[in-house]
C-alpha cells in the first residue's frame, strides 16, 4: 500500500523555486510554447513537434533531448510487435513547476505528472487514436509553416467538450465527445470545426450513433439550447472507410440537421487544409479545402470572450532559433 501511495503522489514533491529559474533562464520561447502544447495535449511524438516547431528533424531531436534532461519533458517509446515507435513526449516534473508559476497555481498541472496517470496513458489501448487526432492539428500547423494560412486555436478532447457543455447543454450528461477542436484560418477568412478522427475500429453503427449526440448534445435527460452548429470532420483512413461511413451517416435521420464533411487520408503524411474535403450533403462534386467548407456550411464560433482565445501561439509562428543555447 505504501508504494502504491507513493506513486501515486509522486508528483506532489515540489520542485526547488532554484531549479525552476535556473531552467527558465536558458529556455526559448519555442521551448515555453512546445513544453505547453505538451503539457495541454497530454502526448505529442517526435514527428508532430517537429511538424510544429521545427525545420529539421535532428535539430528536433537534439532540442527535445535537452527539454527532458532538464525535467521539462518526459519520453517514451511505446511498444510494437513490428518495427520501433516513434518518442512519444509527457509533461515532467520541472515543466509542471514551471507552467504552474506561469499560471500563478502551482498545483494546476500536478495531475499531468502523476506516476500512475502517466504510467496508465503509456498503457492506454487509445494511445494510437490520440496520437492520431493530434496529427490532425499537426499537419494543419506543418501546412501553415509551409504553404500558408494560420491554426488559431486547438482545444483538446476535455477543453472541446466543456466548451460544448457550456454551449449547448443545460442539465444531463454531454452525450458527444469530439476528439478536438479547431480554428482554421485561410484567405482572409476562418473555419471553425470539431474532429471525429476514426481509426476503422468501430462498427458503423457505433459511428453513426454519435450523430444523435451532435444533434442532441444533452442526451436525453438534458436540456440542449440546439444542435451543434460547428462543422463536423470526419477523418477517416482509407477512402473505402469513408465510402462506407458516408453511406451510414447519409442515412442517419440527424444527418440533415448537422454541417458533417468527410475525407480519407494520413494526417502524418497529407494535410487537412486540403482539397481533400466532401461535405455530406449538397456537395459540390469536387474534394474542397478546409477552407472552403464555411461557404457551404455554417460554422458557429468557439467562444468569443477573452478565455476562449489561444493564450500563445498554438504552432507554426516560433521558427527555429538563431541564438539557440542548445542548438546544434
Amino acid at each position: 500500500m505504501a508504494s502504491h501511495s507513493s506513486s501515486r503522489a509522486g508528483a506532489g514533491v515540489a520542485v526547488p523555486d532554484q531549479v525552476v529559474l535556473s531552467v527558465s533562464g536558458h529556455l526559448t520561447d519555442r521551448d515555453r510554447a512546445l513544453v505547453r502544447l505538451v503539457a495541454e495535449h497530454r502526448v505529442l511524438t517526435t514527428g508532430q513537434l517537429t511538424a510544429m516547431y521545427f525545420t529539421s528533424l535532428t535539430t528536433a531531436r537534439h532540442r527535445l533531448a535537452v527539454l527532458v534532461e532538464l525535467g521539462l519533458l518526459r519520453r517514451f517509446r511505446p511498444r510494437r510487435e513490428v518495427g520501433s515507435a516513434p518518442g512519444h513526449y509527457l509533461l515532467g516534473r520541472v515543466g509542471a513547476a514551471l507552467l504552474g508559476a506561469e499560471d500563478r497555481d502551482e498545483r494546476k498541472w500536478l495531475p499531468q505528472v502523476r506516476t500512475d496517470r502517466q504510467l496508465a496513458l503509456e498503457r492506454s489501448q487509445r494511445l494510437a487514436h490520440m496520437t492520431g487526432a493530434n496529427w490532425f492539428f499537426a499537419a494543419l500547423a506543418r501546412h501553415a509553416r509551409t504553404s500558408g494560412g494560420t491554426l488559431t486555436q486547438w482545444w483538446g478532447e476535455q477543453a472541446t467538450a466543456a466548451w460544448l457543455d457550456r454551449t449547448y447543454v443545460s442539465g444531463g450528461v454531454l452525450a458527444v465527445h469530439p476528439d478536438g477542436l479547431g480554428v482554421w484560418a485561410q484567405d482572409s477568412t476562418d473555419l471553425a470545426f470539431v474532429l471525429e478522427y476514426d481509426t476503422g475500429t468501430e462498427h458503423l453503427s457505433q459511428l453513426t450513433a454519435k450523430l444523435d449526440g451532435y444533434a442532441r448534445p444533452g442526451g436525453k435527460d438534458g436540456y440542449n439550447t440546439g444542435p451543434v452548429t460547428l462543422p463536423v470532420l470526419f477523418c477517416f483512413g482509407t477512402s473505402r472507410r469513408e465510402q462506407s461511413a458516408r453511406r451510414a451517416l447519409a442515412a442517419h435521420p440527424a444527418a440533415s440537421m448537422l454541417p458533417i464533411a468527410t475525407a480519407a487520408f494520413d494526417p502524418e503524411h497529407t494535410s487537412p487544409a486540403g482539397p481533400l474535403w466532401l461535405p455530406l450533403t449538397g456537395q459540390p462534386g469536387r474534394p474542397m479545402r478546409l477552407i472552403e467548407l464555411g461557404e457551404v456550411m455554417p460554422s458557429g464560433r468557439p467562444g468569443g470572450s477573452r478565455s476562449a482565445q489561444p493564450q500563445h501561439p498554438v504552432a507554426g509562428e516560433l521558427d527555429d532559433d538563431p541564438d539557440d543555447p542548445y542548438g546544434p
